[in-house]
């Protein structure tokens, strides 16, 4: 049974719903849009008990478990068959899949026997992923690019982040141009209130955010190219890699690894840093590019980066292409010389999670 209230969801969510505040990017799109979402009218965010080491088959289809409520909306994990007998009775007007989770290709079912319309959030291009840089086995690669292209082809809506994603869904998938829709990625609150006057910086510190074994974030490149800078500085890297521990990059400087941190606790960590370096080769928005930028940090990015079509019509920054190591250590030894960092605190409000969202919720109704 379904309470008279739910009977007036218009919108429901599905995608992944962690309840930390320590966030992947595709987890921060879930959980801020749809917390956006419940300020205004309630609405029901579906997860799915994707893993296999802690539930077993008969979770997986006919599992419920209540995780959350948030604004008086809430959050379900779900089996597959009780998601679509849940999505038959809620007979919602739109779905949208706010992050690339397999389950979500069942949601399409409803399309057969409904008037229901799907949107779908692309964070990244999961079949270009497996074919650069995902080690996952075969059988789960061609699992993914069965869900995506479900996804890609019977979606009403694909939202996407940079024109470097939208050139690649039109790379893998011949979908309508006319249902894809540019979106962005958010600022939380506490990089958007941070005190006009920044705090002193730490002389020579540069931050680089992500994982170093994951090919496409460029932390490799990185540090080969700071291997060449011999000047003094401390390069901060925040990873969820706890096993890493501090070193030597040459006799003057050091490799200090940070685990991740909540929004807030960031904030405060990046504000006396001057440097943030986001060296991907591959990367739809880099939202903790961003996040350094509001904390008064002079931004070194690569053109393979989707923020780099955004982010010099709002501070002074440099650009490198992937791989190019000497222009990269180039770059870094100019700015420690020089000192450089922000003057002053850039407007981003625009950025903001309620600005993100007006652009979707234009979409619902």
């Amino acid at each position: 049974m379904i309470s008279s209230k739910e009977r007036n969801i218009k919108v429901v969510f599905a995608g992944t719903y962690n309840e930390s505040e320590i966030l992947t990017g595709p987890e921060k799109v879930c959980k801020r849009i749809f917390t956006e979402y419940t300020k205004t009218r309630q609405t029901l965010f579906i997860d799915y008990f994707r893993d296999g080491s802690k539930y077993g088959s008969f979770k997986k289809i006919f599992g419920y478990e209540k995780v959350t409520e948030v604004n008086k909306s809430q959050v379900h994990r779900l089996g597959i068959f009780r998601m679509l007998i849940r999505l038959f009775k809620l007979n919602p007007e739109i779905i949208h899949i706010l992050s690339f989770e397999r389950y979500t290709v069942f949601i399409f079912i409803l399309k057969l026997f409904t008037r229901c319309k799907i949107y779908y959030t692309a964070n990244g291009i999961i079949r270009h992923e497996n074919k650069y840089y995902n080690k996952e086995s075969v059988f789960s690669m061609v699992k993914n690019i069965i869900a995506e292209s479900v996804i890609m082809y019977f979606s009403d809506i694909v939202f996407y982040l940079s024109d470097r994603s939208k050139n690649l869904i039109l790379q893998y998938y011949r979908v309508d141009k006319l249902k894809l829709e540019t979106a962005r990625n958010g600022l939380d609150d506490c990089f958007l209130n941070l005190p006009d006057e920044y705090a002193e910086k730490e002389i020579n510190s540069i931050v680089f955010i992500g994982d170093l074994d994951r090919k496409e974030k460029g932390g490799d490149f990185l540090l080969d190219a700071l291997s060449r800078v011999d000047l003094s500085f401390n390069l901060y890297i925040v990873t969820d890699n706890k096993s890493l521990s501090d070193y030597q990059i040459n006799n003057l400087s050091k490799v200090i690894f940070i685990s991740k941190l909540k929004p807030v606790d960031l904030a405060y960590f990046l504000v006396n840093k001057n440097i943030i370096v986001a060296s991907g080769e591959y990367d739809q928005f880099n939202i903790a590019l961003l996040e350094g930028i509001s904390c008064g940090m002079y931004p070194v990015l690569t053109l393979q980066t989707g923020i780099s079509e955004v982010v010099s019509s709002i501070v002074k920054c440099s650009f490198v292409e992937y791989g190019d190591t000497e222009k990269l250590s180039g770059i870094i030894s100019s700015l420690i010389n020089n000192k450089v960092t922000l003057n002053s605190k850039p407007d981003l409000g625009a950025f903001s999670w309620e600005n993100v969202f007006k652009k979707h919720y234009l979409k619902y109704y």
